[in-house]
C-alpha cells in the first residue's frame, strides 16, 4: 500500500496533464474517436493490453496478475455535452459548443491512472483488473452495448466499480450510498384523439384540450396519492402540443413527459397506473388516449458488500470525517446501472469542488470545473478498493 501511495503521489502532475488534454478536446456521444485514440496512446506507453471498437468507440483494457484471484472491472464514461464552455482557463474546450461539463474527462483520467498503477504492480497481483472506457453515457448509453459485446467475460468479471465527480463535496471528500443510488427513467408520450369542429359549436366536436387538462391534473396525483411518501418518484409533463387556431376545437394533442423511479416494481406500477389514468380519463371526456413509453436506463442499485469495501477503503485513505453516507438517492440517471444489474457493484461520488476558490458549479453547467487534487484521490480509492475485492475469498 505504501508503494501504491508513492506511485500515485508521483503521478499527480501527470494526472493533471491528462485531464487537461481531454478537457480541451471534448467529443459528443458516439463520436469519441479522438478520445479513444489518446487513451490507447497512454495504454501503449504503459504496456497495458486492450481491445478497441467495443460498442463503437469503447475500449476494454486488462492487466492480468501473475497469480490467480478475482477479476474487478472499473468503468469510466468518455463523452462530453453540447455546451459552450464559459470558463476562461488555459485548458478550456477547443471545440465550439462542446464541453466536458459532466466531468467525464476526470473519470477517464482516474481510470487511466488506475491502469498505470496496476500495470506497475502486475507481478504482485492475485487476479485481474479490467478497465472499461465507455461511450455515450449522456445519450444512447454505451454500458449495455459493451456488456452485450462481452466486456464482462474473458476473463470473467466478479465485481465492478464506478464513480462520478460531485461538486457537492470538496476534493478530499467522497459520498457513499448503500442500495438505491440513482433512478430509472421512462420517457412517455400521451396522444389524445377527439373530434374537431368550429369553436362556436363545441357540441358538434370532442375537445381534447379539455381532456388534456383533466389528464394533466390527474397525473399530479400519480406519485402523491399512489406511492408511499417514503418511496420517492417523479412524474413530469414538460411539453404539450395541439391545436391549430384559437377558434377551432382541437381534435389531436400530444403530451410528452418523463417518469423517474428507484426500483423495478415501482417503475412498472407507475407505467401501468399512468396508462390507466390517461386512457380512462380520456374516455370519460369522450376521447381516446394512446400512451407510448421509451425506456431509458434502469435504476442503479449498489451492492451492500461492495459498498462496504469502498467505504472502508475511503475511510482509510481520507479519514472517516471525509466520507459521507448519503441518506437520499439521486433521481438522475446513470447507465452504470447496467453493470450493477450484471455484477455486484458500487458507484460512488468523488468530491471535486473547492468552495474557497469558487470551483463549485453544478454538473451540466457551462462553468463546471474541478479541483484537480481530486484526481489522485479517485485513483487511490479505486485501486485500493479493487485490490481489497481481488483478495476476497
Amino acid at each position: 500500500m505504501n508503494e501504491i501511495k508513492l506511485l500515485i503521489d508521483g503521478m499527480k502532475e501527470e494526472l493533471k496533464e491528462i485531464r487537461r488534454y481531454f478537457h480541451s478536446h471534448p467529443e459528443l456521444s458516439n463520436q469519441e474517436t479522438g478520445t479513444s485514440d489518446q487513451i490507447c496512446r497512454y495504454l501503449d506507453q504503459w504496456g497495458v493490453e486492450y481491445e478497441r471498437g467495443i460498442a463503437g468507440t469503447g475500449i476494454v483494457a486488462v492487466v492480468r496478475g501473475e497469480k490467480p484471484g478475482k477479476t474487478v472491472g472499473i468503468r469510466a464514461d468518455m463523452d462530453a455535452l453540447p455546451i459552450e464552455e464559459a470558463n476562461d482557463v488555459p485548458y478550456r474546450s477547443q471545440t465550439p459548443g462542446v464541453m466536458h461539463a459532466c466531468g467525464h474527462d476526470a473519470h477517464i483520467t482516474v481510470l487511466l491512472g488506475a491502469a498505470k498503477v496496476f500495470s506497475s504492480i502486475r507481478e504482485e497481483l492475485s487476479g485481474n483488473v479490467k478497465f472499461f472506457f465507455q461511450p455515450a453515457e449522456e445519450t444512447t448509453g454505451g454500458a449495455q452495448r459493451m456488456i452485450e459485446a462481452g466486456c464482462l467475460e474473458n476473463p470473467h468479471v466478479d465485481y465492478v466499480l464506478g464513480l462520478h465527480v460531485s461538486s457537492r463535496y470538496e476534493a478530499g471528500s467522497v459520498g457513499i450510498r448503500y442500495g438505491n443510488m440513482m433512478a430509472a427513467s421512462d420517457e412517455f408520450a400521451i396522444v389524445l384523439n377527439g373530434k374537431s369542429c368550429h369553436g362556436a359549436h363545441p357540441d358538434l366536436g370532442n375537445d381534447v384540450m379539455v381532456a388534456a387538462g383533466a389528464v394533466l391534473a390527474g397525473l399530479q396525483t400519480l406519485v402523491s396519492r399512489n406511492l408511499s411518501p417514503v418511496n420517492p418518484a417523479v412524474c413530469t409533463v414538460g411539453k404539450i402540443q395541439g391545436g391549430t387556431a384559437g377558434n377551432i376545437i382541437c381534435d389531436r394533442l400530444r403530451m410528452d413527459g418523463i417518469l423517474r423511479s428507484l426500483d423495478p416494481e415501482t417503475r412498472q406500477f407507475l407505467r401501468d397506473r399512468l396508462t390507466a389514468m390517461a386512457e380512462n380519463t380520456a374516455k370519460a371526456y369522450g376521447s381516446t388516449a394512446e400512451v407510448i413509453f421509451h425506456s431509458s436506463y434502469p435504476a442503479l442499485i449498489n451492492d451492500d458488500r461492495i459498498v462496504d469495501a469502498v467505504k472502508e477503503t475511503a475511510c482509510q485513505v481520507l479519514g472517516s470525517d471525509h466520507v459521507t453516507a448519503e441518506r437520499e438517492p439521486d433521481l438522475g440517471t446513470e447507465d452504470f446501472s447496467y453493470f450493477a444489474q450484471e455484477r455486484p457493484a458500487c458507484f460512488w461520488h468523488l468530491g471535486c469542488a473547492d468552495f474557497s476558490e469558487g470551483i463549485d458549479a453544478d454538473l451540466h453547467n457551462c462553468r463546471f470545473d474541478i479541483d484537480e487534487d481530486c484526481l489522485a484521490v479517485g485513483v487511490e480509492i479505486q485501486v485500493r478498493a479493487a485490490l481489497r475485492l481481488m483478495e476476497e475469498e
